[in-house]
């Protein structure tokens, strides 16, 4: 596929046989290398710079000389024209294939909202999960999923999974995904989909998830603030070590006093970089409750696209921090937002109290009752 413009291999095919009650579609393309953001960083980002603004200083991560504090930066503008620019001069790279993947339950007449994947990681896992399945038929949602080094950690532009979406809608006979909200999970380096892509196109989405991030300034999105986020990191996760645990968990705390960021920091204890079958429910949790808060009820994206609900931070509760100096699992405070006594510009956001308890017995236990309550 060139970059200019994109084009699709027709190999769009039924996974199972026709008489399937759920809509599976599944598809490979081949994508040039240009898409990918390592890419986009790499021939589009200035290698050195010789002021700086000092945000990543403020958000305790060291005090990085300016090339380094350019080239850790992930928080950078970029129009699609200006990527066009680059691939020109630069070529488009290797091509290599992405594979594409939509589940719609049978009962599904008119999907409200689309769960997108990154494959990297745990995606695959994810979408194949039954509890997510259970919850996309219960709450009227699609499941989608993509996995191919051209964008499983992010891509450019973002016009390949609205073009996607909008092709899989009408072969699956739900025009609608082309409107309906997303919820948004990305593991590792797939925080370079789910944080980034949000950070540019928060109207579409409803939240995201980074699990376990491959590193915490692709987290530092502040295009992204108003959009609820979950960040769950592995106590023992190596890549949380980097360069120091304090200095990582100090993300959310800086997004959150900075910007009023509505996201939630989450340690999940003894663990490592790969979740488990006790990390799904807290997703679930969070997936369902910010449904509820963000969607409206009466939308309809087969009429067109939907205008996501707001939350006030008022309207949610605050958590306290998981403390890398105590470790394991914690009793953190949780109250609503008026009545919560620490440091209500650092605290974590809850969407509401539901989640809130859902995330303190997590916190306190690795563990919450179910797939969300």
């Amino acid at each position: 596929m060139s970059c200019f413009p994109a084009r699709f291999l027709p190999l769009l095919v039924l996974a199972t046989p026709l008489l399937a009650a759920d809509v599976e579609l599944t598809d490979t393309v081949q994508l040039p290398e240009c898409h990918s953001l390592g890419w986009v960083r790499a021939n589009t980002q200035p290698k050195e710079q010789k002021t700086w603004d000092g945000v990543l200083d403020e958000a305790k991560w060291g005090t990085p000389s300016p090339q380094q504090a350019v080239s850790r930066n992930w928080d950078w503008r970029l129009t699609d024209d200006e990527w066009r620019q680059a691939v020109a001069a630069k070529g488009e790279g290797k091509k290599e294939d992405v594979k594409f993947d939509l589940w719609i339950p049978e009962s599904v007449k008119t999907a409200k909202g689309i769960v997108v994947m990154s494959g990297h990681g745990s995606g695959e896992n994810l979408f194949k999960h039954p509890e997510l399945r259970k919850m996309a038929a219960e709450l009227n949602l699609a499941v989608f999923k993509f996995v191919g080094n051209p964008m499983q950690r992010g891509f450019w532009p973002r016009s390949l999974l609205y073009d996607r979406l909008k092709q899989y809608g009408e072969k699956a006979g739900h025009p609608e995904l082309a409107n309906a909200p997303l919820f948004l999970y990305g593991h590792s380096n797939g925080t370079g989909f789910s944080a980034i892509f949000t950070a540019t196109e928060g109207s579409r989405v409803w939240a995201w998830v980074s699990m376990r991030p491959g590193t915490t300034f692709q987290v530092y999105q502040p295009g992204a603030a108003q959009v609820p986020g979950l960040v769950i990191f592995g106590e023992d996760d190596p890549f949380l070590a980097r360069p120091s645990k304090e200095e990582n968990l100090t993300v959310v705390e800086v997004m959150r006093k900075k910007h009023a960021a509505l996201w939630t920091s989450t340690v999940e204890p003894k663990t490592g970089h790969g979740p488990g079958e006790k990390t799904w429910p807290l997703v679930f949790s969070f997936l369902r409750h910010t449904f509820a808060a963000r969607v409206p009820a009466d939308s309809d994206p087969g009429k067109g696209p939907v205008k996501l609900t707001v939350p006030a931070v008022e309207s949610g509760s605050l958590g306290k921090n998981w403390d890398a100096a105590v470790g394991g699992y914690q009793t953190l405070t949780v109250a609503p937002f008026q009545a919560y006594s620490g440091d209500k510009a650092t605290a974590s956001w809850l969407v509401n109290e539901a989640f809130a308890k859902d995330w303190q017995t997590f916190q306190k236990e690795g563990k919450v009752g179910g797939a969300g309550s």
